[in-house]
């Protein structure tokens, strides 16, 4: 009996918190749709606030999807933005992108956020952003990412000299991040947050063009008070210190 009771009651209480999450999100929906947010921005905030990539069980690029897209670059007329988020873009899908970039001129930003890139896909795409003569950001969250593959992007970056955004969030950095970024004098924003990131290096802290820095839930990065900084400024200068206080990488 008494089991049955207890039973009973973690029942109950899985279902209060079940149902307290279903109404956290519907005050967040109602919220961003009052705020003129499309469909597609709303889905996106959603799933950075979980964490979550939501990527199909198997991989299987959208091959049609990414022909198109591809041809498209190839017109008369190209696009100036890439977007290829959520076509399960892989290694070999990156080096195909890849070779048809390094002909175009006219695109200014690479959206490939929401994707299977691992360290070869973005060694692959670092060949052509080097020398892109018109790319200003690139987006390549929610991806498999690591250190080798982030380090080719910061090494293109810093040669191309001319794109001020870079976003990696939740990909698979770590654990300290590489020396390269520490080049990124042109950078205005970089997103890293959400990667496996113990240590950062000191030298981050000296881009000064650096507008925005994002390195929340990197969950065991040190200093601790790094990953709660805001402030960007606070947190540029913060890292500078590492050094001094004996905790840099």
């Amino acid at each position: 009996m008494q089991g049955d009771a207890a039973g009973g009651r973690d029942e109950a209480m899985g279902e209060e918190a079940e149902a307290t999450g279903v109404e956290k999100c519907r005050r967040q929906y109602v919220s961003m749709m009052d705020e003129g947010k499309s469909l597609e921005e709303i889905t996106l905030k959603m799933l950075d606030e979980l964490g979550s990539t939501v990527k199909p069980a198997r991989y299987v690029p959208n091959v049609e999807a990414i022909q198109w897209t591809i041809s498209q670059l190839q017109s008369a007329s190209p696009p100036q933005e890439l977007d290829m988020e959520w076509f399960s873009v892989g290694d070999a899908e990156s080096t195909q992108i890849a070779q048809v970039l390094m002909t175009n001129t006219s695109v200014t930003r690479m959206k490939l956020r929401y994707n299977e890139i691992r360290d070869e896909g973005a060694k692959a795409l670092a060949s052509c952003i080097a020398s892109h003569p018109t790319l200003q950001s690139v987006h390549l969250g929610n991806n498999i990412i690591g250190n080798e593959g982030a380090d080719a992007l910061a090494r293109a970056i810093a040669q191309n000299g001319r794109i001020k955004k870079l976003d990696l969030r939740y990909n698979n950095m770590g654990p300290a991040l590489p020396q390269s970024f520490t080049s990124l004098t042109c950078l205005e924003s970089l997103d890293i947050r959400a990667n496996r990131l113990v240590s950062l290096p000191s030298g981050l802290g000296e881009l000064t063009a650096l507008q925005e820095l994002v390195v929340e839930r990197n969950h065991d990065l040190m200093p601790k008070n790094l990953s709660v900084l805001s402030s960007t400024p606070e947190l540029l200068e913060a890292i500078r210190r590492q050094d001094e206080s004996g905790t840099g990488p």
